[in-house]
């Protein structure tokens, strides 16, 4: 009995030490310096460039426009390639197109170089795009930032209340259409479904189902589930522009679309009108989503972007990844805080999800030196946030910077032929129905 409490006691008194240990390293040798400029800090500085850079091209390709409009008279500037960007259908058909011919199509060069040089950048950056480059992830950030601002001063069960109500409404919307969407894919019903009276006889399970998400208690349906099911949506949206593009439209058609299609030639044009002259319903859509986003972290892009679906799969096979340290770290549970994808980063050995942005923030707020890193797989090499922001933005300079050189950049339209297409914009050859393209 006597050996059994000496055994107990001497047990103890390990603990204790190595609790001790943990503590002095943490409070002495391993905690993390802070530093005046952080990864933070130089993200936001890229990101507000990239911004910028975005402003720019927006303004420069309105002044072009509206030069076409007039006829060739006024101020003038050049069209400018990146604005083919915005242009998501038509760099997929140009990814199609490429793979079919081994060739860059030259109406729309830049979009597809541009979505190429993002796929790349997936496969060897994770989604550092979608947190350090994109547009649209930089205003969601800094929306749900401000709303923090409010939200924390609120009771936390308030709080939480509000911020998980944008994830169970679009949760309840996935229960209704992502299977919609699979039946589409699956060519179980088209787009006249929506006009039969099956449809309408439907309506009532699909409010039940939009209700679900908030009618049946937390511990039977968590706002984990519901979350999962509302992330959905972009793999299905992801899913049905791969089949109706990439799938069912032959690259004998492509071919054809390129040389003949009137709305090809006019397509970023078209884009630009859309959202110079907003209808009431994309108005309200388009506010809709701002005004979630500032109480949802990342709204649309955890639940809505295709780009970011895409670019998520593909960072599977990236070779960085954020790597905890077990023996380093001391569960102080400030990564998994900190993570706007709301991953149990504290849980995890290697981050290999394929919702992490690579954004560092879990690293930024990690207090302990090493506990949380950034590292190269295989020689598990640390790789510092002022190098992975170098080898990004770089490898982004570098490609798109290629394809100017090499001619695969500008489109071969002529000013002239915007400025004649431009007066003529409104005729029934410039429009499209479900994919339909006149020709000339």
């Amino acid at each position: 009995m006597e050996e059994v409490k000496q055994w107990y006691s001497t047990t103890e008194t390990i603990k204790v030490t190595k609790s001790a240990d943990i503590c002095f390293d943490t409070t002495k040798r391993g905690q993390r310096k802070r530093k005046k400029f952080t990864s933070q800090k130089l993200r936001w500085s890229v990101q507000i460039a990239f911004l910028i850079l975005v402003i720019v091209i927006g303004w420069q390709f309105y002044t072009f426009v509206a030069y076409c409009e007039a006829g060739g008279k006024g101020f003038y500037l050049p069209r400018p390639p990146g604005v083919e960007s915005f242009l998501p259908i038509s760099a997929l058909m140009g990814t199609k197109y490429f793979f079919g011919t081994g060739k860059i199509n030259d109406i729309h060069p830049a979009g597809f170089v541009i979505f190429g040089t993002l796929l790349l950048m997936a496969v060897f950056f994770r989604r550092g795009f979608c947190s350090w480059m994109c547009p649209v992830g930089t205003i969601s950030e800094w929306e749900w930032k401000l709303g923090d601002l409010f939200l924390n001063k609120l009771p936390r069960r308030v709080s939480s209340l509000i911020r998980n109500i944008p994830t169970r409404f679009t949760a309840g919307l996935s229960l209704v259409f992502t299977p919609i969407i699979i039946l589409m894919l699956l060519e179980v019903i088209t787009m006249e479904f929506f006009k039969s009276p099956f449809f309408r006889e439907l309506i009532p399970a699909f409010i039940v189902a939009m209700i679900l998400p908030f009618a049946v208690p937390r511990k039977y349906w968590s706002d984990k589930v519901n979350d999962c099911i509302a992330r959905a949506w972009k793999y299905s949206i992801l899913a049905f522009f791969l089949q109706m593009v990439v799938i069912k439209i032959p690259v004998e058609q492509l071919e054809v679309l390129y040389e003949r299609a009137p709305f090809m030639r006019v397509a970023d044009i078209k884009m630009l009108k859309f959202f110079v002259n907003l209808s009431g319903i994309g108005l309200v859509v388009v506010l809709v989503f701002l005004m979630l986003s500032v109480v949802s972290k990342n709204f649309w892009c955890r639940f809505f972007c295709p780009y970011g679906a895409i670019l998520g799969i593909l960072a599977y096979i990236s070779p960085f990844t954020i790597t905890r340290d077990k023996e380093k770290c001391i569960d102080c549970g400030k990564c998994t805080k900190a993570c706007p994808s709301y991953i149990v980063v504290e849980k995890k050995d290697h981050v290999l999800t394929h919702e992490c942005l690579a954004c560092y923030d879990c690293v930024n707020v990690c207090p302990v030196n090493g506990a949380l890193d950034m590292k190269l797989a295989g020689k598990r090499k640390k790789i510092n946030y002022w190098l992975y922001a170098a080898m990004l933005v770089g490898f982004f300079i570098i490609l798109t910077n290629t394809a100017r050189v090499t001619g695969h950049w500008y489109t071969k339209i002529s000013d002239t032929e915007f400025i004649l297409r431009s007066a003529e914009l409104d005729n029934p050859k410039y429009t499209h129905k479900e994919g339909k393209f006149e020709t000339e």
